[in-house]
């Protein structure tokens, strides 16, 4: 069986190749860092104490990486560890030598920290919407406040820092290291009217400029990392490809200042007949070929929502969004009115049945992926086996309605009946994914006219920003509102 490479493997790779890197002086060579790969047992001990990994497991796991991994797989990863550590380590962003390269400090410290503020402000914020974004915000890994995937931190500050770290985390940091910081509301009122940073972000507002502080001196520098692909080009021609590096610079409000300058216009939406999934194209500071692509991501042994997957072309560079961060931005944005639009569709539709929205871990606005997942799992009741014919002409005019008539009601129904008679399993998720996937659609389709097409591009802005790691901010028509600013990072390839 195949060697599958999880998340946590490939960012200790980078760490490696980091720490290779740096000891070196010089650039490293895939070659190099695969036979690192095969005997981590006989790692030099200089390379080991600026590499911070989980030796116990990644000993074993990159071995097999080596030897039954996919050719393509090590390839890949191996020539763009490669390429990031060459370019990253004599950029200007790394301060000389002496960096432990880290992947374990982050979910529980570094991201940990964020997630405990978080949870405590929806707890504790004073307005019950600074409360339900942070309850919204709180939950998954962290990475939508800072997506960084190892940490380079100057092992002589390493010891200070990340007690530093677990102060925020505990609740109890040394604020007098920001004496000199103007607070939320003095920030707030040299803004001017069209800004506003909630008050109730302030110990958070100070996290973030602790991580910047530390960034921009180089002593803890947060790295978000794509994979680098060389393009055919490159290949020809035997070229390293150029690493792209961008800094997200996230001190005191430049992030909310940097945001009145987003131009995002939505070209298209596309509701396809053949796919489980809708895709929103937009512009980007005039730039095309921008997409949002709604659809399932769940493994085939699982069902869940729909999940947005905001990107430039084949890249994923813009991160993911879900169902209950996208119901959040709508409501606030005064989106409200979609909603009601589709329910009540539905309420026409089912007239002797409820149709529930939400997930059993996500509160969110649009149809429950429990319905669908009955339609398999379920022998009887309102939504099984037993009611899935009965129920398909409504979900096939459901989604004729959702796409402003493009989608016809007999191409959802042959499609169905077609894949349910193979695999009823296959069947419910197909129409899981259409249903949610055009919900989500419908919401930002400039072609119809549940709601105003400014609110819909504000919609889009605030789900972009929160996608790409910049922030939690609502754009309203005279005033844009910081709920959760990201922190400083430096992001590279992709």
């Amino acid at each position: 069986m195949a060697f599958k490479p999880l998340t946590e493997d490939k960012e200790s790779l980078q760490a490696l190749a980091f720490a290779m890197r740096q000891q070196k002086g010089s650039d490293i060579t895939a070659d190099e860092l695969k036979e690192q790969m095969v005997n981590m047992t006989m790692l030099s001990s200089n390379i080991k104490a600026h590499c911070d990994i989980n030796y116990s497991k990644l000993n074993a796991r990159f071995n097999n990486w080596i030897n039954v991994g996919s050719e393509k797989d090590i390839e890949d990863w191996t020539n763009s560890s490669v390429w990031v550590a060459n370019a990253v380590i004599p950029s200007t962003y790394i301060k000389g030598n002496g960096y432990i390269f880290s992947n374990t400090i982050g979910d529980p410290i570094f991201r940990g920290a964020y997630k405990q503020l978080a949870k405590d402000i929806s707890k504790n914020a004073k307005s019950s919407v600074v409360r339900t974004v942070y309850g919204s915000m709180s939950k998954g890994t962290g990475d939508k406040w800072n997506a960084a995937d190892v940490l380079a931190i100057k092992k002589s500050k390493r010891n200070k820092i990340v007690a530093e770290m677990e102060s925020f985390k505990k609740g109890n940091p040394n604020l007098s290291q920001f004496k000199e910081l103007k607070t939320i509301k003095q920030q707030n009122k040299s803004m001017g009217k069209g800004f506003e940073i909630v008050e109730d972000m302030n110990m958070l507002y100070y996290y973030n400029q602790f991580v910047d502080k530390n960034y921009k001196s180089g002593d803890c520098v947060p790295i978000s990392l794509k994979k680098v692909i060389a393009t055919a080009k490159e290949i020809k021609e035997v070229t390293t490809p150029n690493v792209q590096m961008k800094s997200f610079d996230h001190k005191e409000t430049k992030g909310i200042e940097d945001s009145i300058n987003l131009d995002l216009d939505i070209t298209n939406v596309k509701y396809e007949p053949k796919n489980a999934k809708c895709i929103v194209e937009f512009k980007l500071g005039g730039e095309k070929g921008h997409t949002m692509d709604i659809r399932g991501f769940e493994s085939s042994k699982k069902i869940a929502d729909v999940q947005m997957q905001l990107q430039k072309g084949a890249a994923a560079n813009h991160g993911k969004a879900t169902l209950g961060v996208f119901t959040v931005i709508t409501k606030l944005s005064k989106g409200r009115m979609a909603f009601s639009k589709q329910r009540s569709e539905l309420r026409r539709l089912f007239p002797k049945k409820k149709i529930p929205s939400g997930s059993p871990t996500e509160k969110h606005a649009f149809s429950s992926y429990e319905i669908f997942g009955g339609y398999y799992k379920k022998k009887t009741g309102p939504f099984s086996q037993q009611t899935f014919t009965e129920d398909l002409q409504s979900w096939a005019e459901y989604l004729q309605f959702l796409s402003g008539g493009k989608h016809k009601k007999k191409d959802s129904i042959g499609k169905l009946l077609e894949l349910y008679d193979k695999k009823p399993e296959t069947a419910a998720k197909w129409l899981k994914n259409k249903v949610q996937s055009y919900e989500v659609g419908q919401v930002v389709d400039k072609a119809q006219s549940q709601i105003k097409d400014v609110v819909k591009t504000n919609i889009m802005k605030s789900i972009y920003s929160q996608a790409a790691s910049k922030g939690f901010r609502i754009f309203g028509d005279k005033k844009i509102t910081d709920y959760m600013s990201a922190s400083s990072y430096l992001k590279v390839g992709g």
